[in-house]
């Protein structure tokens, strides 16, 4: 709220002016930005925005970066984002004291929950907040976080989030009805077209383990927790793993801890159920080929 006195003035620190601040860089990329053309996109990459943040703080002796957190494929609408979560841990836990974004839209493009963060969360931890190019800093300028200007840009954010949003849904609801693939990762036992990245072709180095699958259930009658040890017993990765390591693909599955890339039940009953596999699997039982 405007005129709001800061946090700060109530900082208890005779060397306030040389004290250090344990900063947290915080870079965010979405699929909202990839229709802003390509300058934009550029300006808004992980690469732009590590550079553009390192520099600044080495412009600024009072900041050290304690660590850097990076959402890559998370919309600014949600801020249930892994990387964001860790820094929201680090800071209630004390090991850092300043977060540093590009700009407000950065760290969201939620009209409400943004300003939540910097009107009363950050400031409830002491946390200097700074956006550089919106050049806002809690604590070398604490008027910046009061200004009209604030919400204003937080609510454009919100509503690009928006427009962007139907426009996108609009564009993926088009390229389904054509027949194109249009997630980030196909299911198990297929791969992108190198050629055509909106079209699928079957990874054959695991094809034999989705057919094996369907045997085990349709034709030996195995329940899926048996099924489970005889795929672990033979060393074969789940799909999370064989993603991740056989493919070297960046893909990550928040369930799964420690890297135990083992197969569960649950995994079984998603492929069973998965129309994907089982249309497929038809259709070649049909043609008599091998899948």
């Amino acid at each position: 709220m405007p005129g709001r006195k800061s946090k700060y003035s109530t900082i208890e620190n005779n060397d306030i002016k040389n004290k250090t601040w344990s900063a947290a860089l915080y870079i965010r990329l979405s699929q909202e930005d990839d229709d802003n053309g390509k300058d934009k996109q550029e300006s808004n990459s992980v690469t732009s925005q590590k550079t553009l943040l390192s520099e600044y703080v080495k412009e600024h002796e009072d900041l050290i970066v304690y660590d850097t957190y990076i959402d890559d494929g998370f919309t600014g609408t949600d801020f249930n984002r892994p990387a964001f979560q860790r820094l929201l841990k680090d800071m209630k836990n004390g090991k850092i004291n300043a977060i540093i974004v590009k700009d407000l839209s950065r760290l969201g493009r939620n009209y409400i929950e943004v300003g939540n963060y910097i009107e009363q969360v950050f400031p409830l931890f002491n946390i200097r907040f700074i956006a550089i190019n919106d050049t806002v800093d809690s604590f070398k300028n604490p008027a910046s976080t009061n200004t009209i200007l604030i919400p204003f840009k937080n609510l454009i954010n919100d509503e690009y989030a928006r427009d962007t949003s139907i426009k996108i849904r609009t564009s993926l609801n088009g390229k389904k009805k054509k027949g194109e693939f249009v997630g980030s990762f196909p299911a198990y036992g297929y791969i992108k077209d190198p050629k055509n990245k909106h079209k699928l072709i079957v990874d054959r180095s695991v094809a034999d383990v989705v057919k094996n699958i369907f045997e085990w259930t349709v034709n030996e009658g195995l329940g899926k927790i048996t099924i489970c040890h005889k795929l672990n017993e033979l060393g074969i990765l789940n799909p999370t793993g064989h993603k991740k390591i056989e493919l070297g693909q960046n893909y990550n599955n928040y369930g799964i801890k420690d890297n135990t890339y083992t197969w569960t039940p649950s995994t079984i009953r998603n492929i069973l159920s998965n129309e994907v596999y089982c249309r497929y699997y038809s259709s070649r039982k049909k043609k008599n080929e091998k899948l």
